[in-house]
């Protein structure tokens, strides 16, 4: 048994699946799911799990290159998203407006699902390199 870090064998599965520049969605309970991406549903009660809780944990196992927001978030939920921003650190933020977001999350190489509830709380991973 795994004794640290992600303990979800389909998220494992799937982070080690990723290479440079596949996306990854991390997305709320509300998002209309990618018809042909892999999906990892880990919806429970709302709230849980968050989709910082989660994104806080691929975070420390992924290489994250940039990330993408809906561009809404500033609005609708300014504390949320400086917690986004602190969880990913010094990458590159895209914002685009939620419209934008959906099409181009269509290609997605993979999606976890949070039970998340706040608005605009979706974020598309850009894998990095790791040198």
């Amino acid at each position: 048994m795994k004794r640290s870090g992600i303990l979800n064998p389909a998220i494992c599965s799937l982070l080690a699946e990723l290479g440079h520049l596949d996306e990854l969605l991390i997305a709320d309970a509300a998002y209309p799911l990618p018809p042909d991406s892999h999906v990892i549903d880990l919806t429970l009660v709302q709230g849980v799990p968050r989709l910082l809780d989660v994104l806080r944990a691929v975070a420390e196992e992924l290489v994250i290159e940039g990330i993408t927001v809906a561009s809404e978030i500033e609005e609708f939920s300014p504390r949320f998203f400086q917690e986004i921003k602190r969880i990913v650190g010094d990458v590159d933020i895209d914002e685009v407006p939620h419209h934008e977001f959906k099409e181009q999350s269509l290609g997605v190489k993979g999606v976890i699902r949070t039970a998340e509830f706040t608005p605009y709380s979706n974020v598309r991973i850009l894998c990095g390199c790791p040198y």
